[in-house]
């Protein structure tokens, strides 16, 4: 098969492949997207736990006021 000189003219060279992504290039890319990937989880697990912390803190605060709501009640009952 013979190919035209305008053809041979649009073959890729060396340095025509130079701004191709390599192997390790995108096992670098990969890398930095996994760890970005690893410290937003991370982050968000922080943030659930004082989430569920703040939850349980609020929810023993309530308990308090609804106890002191209820004596409150009962005294002006007597």
């Amino acid at each position: 098969m013979t190919i035209s000189l305008e053809q041979f003219d649009k073959l890729a060279t060396k340095e025509d492949l130079k701004d191709f992504v390599t192997k390790n290039h995108l096992d670098n890319k990969i890398d930095e997207v996994l760890n970005s990937v690893d410290g937003l989880a991370k982050r968000f697990d922080t943030i659930e736990t004082e989430f569920n912390m703040d939850k349980i803190a609020h929810d023993r605060i309530q308990k308090d006021v609804d106890n002191i709501k209820e004596k409150l009640e009962l005294k002006t009952e007597l």
